[in-house]
């Protein structure tokens, strides 16, 4: 996934970030399994641009997030981990891809300026996203709103950009995955375990934006327009495009 785009706020987060430093001991697990002494070393000692995404990984796991101290420290890593995260790098995809462990809800700790540029971020990086290749198995829209929801940063403003951006190929398509294989079965209701457990509300969120008219609206003009088209596009796509085009019209039956 091309991140043009991004290098400037990836820039931008390490000078933002750089009076943080960090010292030994971590606040992380100390039974010497989830992270060893020397892992810790390395975490201190290699420069921040050259830690690895298998340690930066490592001590994610290892972090006791329910600290306040822990977040104070996962500052200083935050730029190399947004830079991973552009590069398409992963990092501990079961917790929405390493950044539920930042914790911006906890402004307290996070500073008003550092939350405005990782919702700047946060933005810039999604709607890169409904601009890349189509289909693209592990970035989809939803993976990103989980990855942003549960970092604690707002996600209204991701759901608005998605709106906008409805005439993207990408867009389009990553709705209709959505709406195929991300609601509950009996009616349309959003319901993402990861949310259910940590965010319900975000869930309920997302359910109010897919049932608004508008949403529907915007999307299945969209479909029909990228339908009559002289795009050409791949088999595929265009099968999921004629589904949301008819799972859209049933909806507005209803």
């Amino acid at each position: 996934m091309e991140n043009n785009k991004r290098i400037p706020y990836i820039e931008e987060a390490y000078r933002l970030f750089a009076p943080y430093n960090i010292s030994l001991p971590l606040t992380v697990c100390d039974c010497g399994n989830c992270i060893t002494e020397k892992e810790q070393k390395l975490l201190i000692t290699t420069p921040l641009r050259e830690l690895s995404r298998d340690l930066i990984e490592t001590y994610i796991s290892a972090m006791f997030d329910n600290e306040d101290k822990a977040i104070v420290e996962l500052r200083y890593f935050l730029p190399r981990m947004l830079e991973l995260l552009s590069v398409g790098e992963t990092l501990y995809i079961d917790e929405g891809f390493s950044l539920s462990r930042c914790h911006f809800e906890r402004t307290h700790i996070w500073k008003e300026g550092e939350i405005a540029f990782m919702e700047r971020f946060a933005k810039a990086f999604f709607e890169e996203v409904l601009e890349g290749e189509c289909p693209h198995p592990y970035s989809t829209a939803e993976d990103w709103l989980v990855c942003f929801g549960l970092s604690g940063l707002p996600i209204a403003p991701l759901l608005d950009t998605w709106l906008q951006q409805a005439g993207k190929v990408k867009a389009l398509y990553d709705f209709q995955e959505l709406l195929t294989y991300s609601l509950h079965p009996i009616g349309i209701v959003f319901k993402h375990s990861y949310f259910k457990d940590k965010r319900p509300d975000l869930n309920e969120q997302i359910t109010t934006w897919l049932t608004a008219p508008q949403t529907q609206r915007t999307f299945l003009q969209a479909t029909e327009d990228l339908l009559l088209s002289d795009v050409v596009l791949e088999e595929e796509v265009v099968f999921a495009l004629e589904t949301l085009y008819n799972q859209l019209r049933q909806l507005s039956e209803e």
